[in-house]
């Protein structure tokens, strides 16, 4: 469990470039560079315990590191992970002196890259007072006062520029994945969860159910109200379907009026329940003051042999046969017997 309510993983790192990039591999050959062989130059000369303590941490952050990269739930708390470097460095200060003062700096702002952010304060502050004790209790209370407000100010300002990358990050994540109209979320996302979907209902036999939606005579609507008008009906469409489905479903525009809903651990009987309930729903709303908005509906359940491809087809032949039938009703695709059918209203 992490400290942490910004990005959701526990290695901040990671949570920006991930597996597929090289940043955090490149940072984690770097700690593992460096080290490795402090590790083994402390057990030559006989500081076992600092030497045992930079090993245990190049061990555990080396699975945690592993587990990252491949994707995995961490094995080894972060804590324990930064609790055995600020150890490492405190023994290094108090067992060979003052040419390791230096390395408070860079372990300090390693620790503020890696961890989240209340995570990196929390071990930051004992590596603080740590090397402030060594140097009052070696030097001068002028120089301990300024190495304390030198790596004060390091912390601080490491940490603020972080947060401000963390709301960027977060700002930047939130506008690759939504449509900028109407704040559903885009095609490349729908990608992602038809994929996990489609894996839950073949390991996991979990039923998903999409609605594909199409607002008809859209056309009609621009050219008769214009474009402004068009993309005002889209907005209030898209935050009124929002208020009709649960919390656990999600919305996606995928082309100009055309939306589609993912029911997680539904079966097509209770889609066609929400679909007949979305048609009547948004049939009897006023889009447009005296123009009534229709929409055809499309509806498709997960099968063990489909792809995201083919799932997709079979609702889209279902919403055009709902087009084709008369518009403003729903349609679903029966897979058992590879046609198209009614919902009833």
């Amino acid at each position: 469990m992490s400290f942490y309510d910004g990005p959701n993983d526990p290695i901040r790192l990671s949570t920006y470039f991930g597996k597929k990039g090289k940043v955090f591999p490149a940072v984690t050959l770097i700690i593992l560079a460096v080290f490795s062989p402090l590790a083994i130059k402390n057990f030559i000369i006989g500081e076992y315990p600092l030497a045992t303590a930079i090993s245990l941490f190049v061990i555990t952050f080396s699975i945690d590191s592993y587990a990252l990269l491949r994707g995995r739930k961490l094995p080894i708390n972060e804590h324990i992970v930064a609790t055995l470097a600020v150890l490492a460095v405190t023994l290094s200060l108090f067992t060979l002196g003052d040419g390791t003062i230096f390395w408070v700096f860079p372990v300090s702002i390693i620790m503020s890259f890696l961890f989240p952010l209340r995570t990196a304060i929390v071990f930051n502050l004992p590596l603080l007072i740590s090397a402030t004790i060594y140097v009052l209790l070696n030097y001068q209370v002028a120089d301990a006062m300024r190495l304390f407000f030198a790596l004060l100010m390091t912390i601080t300002v490491v940490n603020l520029l972080l947060r401000h990358i963390d709301s960027l990050h977060e700002l930047l994540k939130e506008e690759s994945s939504k449509d900028a109209l109407t704040g559903a979320l885009n095609r490349r996302q729908l990608n992602l969860f038809l994929k996990d979907a489609l894996a839950n209902k073949l390991h996991y036999h979990s039923d998903s159910t999409l609605i594909m939606i199409d607002v008809d005579h859209f056309k009609k609507i621009n050219d008769l109200y214009g474009h402004a008008k068009g993309d005002e009906v889209l907005i209030r469409l898209a935050s009124g379907i929002t208020t009709q489905i649960r919390e656990s479903d999600l919305l996606f525009r995928v082309g100009g009026e055309e939306f589609v809903i993912l029911l997680p651990n539904t079966t097509v009987e209770t889609a066609e329940k929400v679909a007949e309930k979305l048609r009547a729903a948004i049939r009897a709303s006023s889009l447009i003051e005296n123009h009534p908005v229709t929409v055809s509906l499309g509806i498709c359940a997960t099968d063990n042999n489909l792809t995201q491809t083919k799932w997709m087809s079979c609702a889209d032949k279902a919403l055009y046969a709902a087009k084709e039938r008369g518009r403003d009703r729903a349609c679903w695709y029966n897979l058992n017997c590879d046609r198209v059918e009614d919902v009833a209203a």
